[in-house]
């Protein structure tokens, strides 16, 4: 007759070094700040061409003008957001005075979302040929801004996040 041998305890988990804890940290703010980035000029990639298309659209410029405004107006709200996640970086995230620069990048922030939000839903919705196709260009005209816009304010906060 032999004897059950006992089954071998498991031995602890090894709990992480620093350096290691820090490398998947570092892995992980990465993938925070590159996703949304990603995500944003996946988006810029459809918002772009409908804004071109909506700017041609209202003020008869030909296709060059159309684009160069599209990647204006876009690129001038990404660099605003970008300023503004700065400053608040800077001032350690306590409620600090706003200076002009601050007002004028949120006024940027703003002025260039509401022309964007206007020029796809323009775009959007002229090609649509249903009430319901209307309507769904609409919501994706309003949206479609507002995602690209949340996106890299989340890009920007994690990348300077310590």
């Amino acid at each position: 007759c032999q004897l059950a041998k006992e089954p071998k305890a498991k031995s602890p988990r090894k709990p992480r070094t620093t350096r290691q804890a820090l490398r998947v940290s570092g892995i992980l703010r990465w993938v925070a700040t590159a996703g949304p980035c990603g995500l944003a000029v996946l988006l810029l990639g459809v918002s772009m061409p409908h804004l071109a298309d909506g700017f041609q659209h209202t003020t008869h410029c030909g296709p060059l003008a159309g684009w160069l405004l599209a990647v204006a107006i876009d690129a001038a709200q990404l660099v605003a957001k970008l300023q503004l996640t700065v400053s608040a970086h800077e001032s350690g995230g306590k409620p600090a005075h706003h200076d002009a620069a601050e007002a004028v990048a949120l006024g940027i922030v703003v002025s260039t979302c509401l022309l964007s939000i206007g020029m796809n839903t323009l775009a959007f919705v002229s090609g649509a040929e249903s009430l319901a196709g209307q309507l769904l260009g609409g919501i994706v005209g309003i949206l479609l801004p507002l995602l690209i816009l949340a996106l890299s304010y989340t890009a920007s906060c994690f990348a300077l996040r310590r």
